[in-house]
């Protein structure tokens, strides 16, 4: 009978060690996946590398970032992704896109990732058909990328939203050298008249007071189409009547009638200000906007 009794609670022991070794080992397995969870790089994938150099800057120490078109060479409206874009959408944890059709590939692939956050600018903006999607050139994109990037990064790391907000605001510190050129240029150029080959540059533009001049001109050239007659009378009396203060050039796309243009600019003595659509390699995207401003404020007050 005793030995019975010990074979029971022998039996009964070792069930319970079992048991409590089963316990341990699932408790370490979750705390392993959730240790394995905060401690996941966040992997953003940006359409524009503008955004890209942002979502960096606010991201830090805890991913990684690709940006897709990172040459100025390459347009974004034609760009055709490949397999490995299919596979960085795949596998990104944040997806940037400019939207408001400027990158309806980098939009297709964020709605087929139902895992990844989407930020999209054109959605920020409040995007309506027509309107100007050349967010990079809005003069608080900075601010409002940045600090949507803390809240979207803080939902997948909350515990590091303060390091999230750091960064983000020694980027927006960074950029302040913009808001005040910014600042100053209003003054110049509030109220003046400008003619653009494009109207990439045009949100700055009008958020600095300028009068756009012959409107139909830049969005005929943006769109592939040749200005009609009537725009081109518009565009050369523009100039004679010394009604524009400047011109604004986007240098990544010419025609033989935006060369005519600019030549009957030149013949008129009108400053031709150079922009591009895409940020160069060589520059960060503060400098690069901020030399473009530059070039604005000598024009305007040559």
């Amino acid at each position: 009978m005793r030995s019975h009794l010990s074979k029971v609670l022998l039996f009964v022991s070792g069930a319970f060690v079992l048991t409590l070794i089963g316990m341990v080992i699932v408790t370490g397995l979750k705390q392993n996946q959730g240790e394995k969870k905060d401690n996941a790089k966040i992997q953003v994938v940006s359409s524009l590398n503008s955004y890209g150099e942002m979502a960096e800057a606010v991201l830090g120490n805890q991913g990684d970032v690709q940006s897709v078109i990172t040459s100025p060479d390459v347009d974004p409206h034609d760009f055709e992704p490949t397999a490995n874009t299919a596979k960085q959408y795949r596998n990104a944890t944040v997806i940037i896109s400019n939207g408001g059709g400027y990158d309806e590939w980098s939009e297709r692939f964020a709605k087929s990732n139902s895992h990844a956050k989407s930020v999209n600018l054109a959605d920020m903006y409040d995007y309506h058909d027509g309107d100007n999607e050349h967010y990079w050139y809005q003069p608080d994109v900075v601010a409002r990328l940045t600090n949507q990037l803390v809240d979207t990064y803080s939902e997948i790391k909350p515990d590091q939203r303060e390091y999230f907000e750091k960064n983000a605001k020694a980027y927006q510190q960074k950029a302040e050298k913009l808001t005040k050129l910014q600042a100053e240029l209003k003054d110049d150029v509030n109220g003046k008249g400008i003619l653009a080959t494009e109207p990439v540059f045009d949100p700055q533009l009008e958020a600095l007071g300028a009068k756009m001049l012959v409107p139909e001109f830049s969005h005929a050239i943006e769109e592939g189409n040749d200005p009609t007659p009537a725009a081109l009378t518009k565009w050369q009396t523009a100039l004679q009547d010394h009604q524009a203060v400047a011109v604004i050039n986007n240098t990544q796309t010419t025609s033989k009638l935006v060369k005519q243009a600019l030549e009957e600019a030149q013949a008129t003595d009108v400053p031709i200000v150079p922009v591009t659509e895409s940020m160069p390699k060589d520059k960060s995207y503060i400098d690069w906007q901020y030399d473009q401003l530059k070039s604005l404020q000598k024009a305007v007050q040559s």
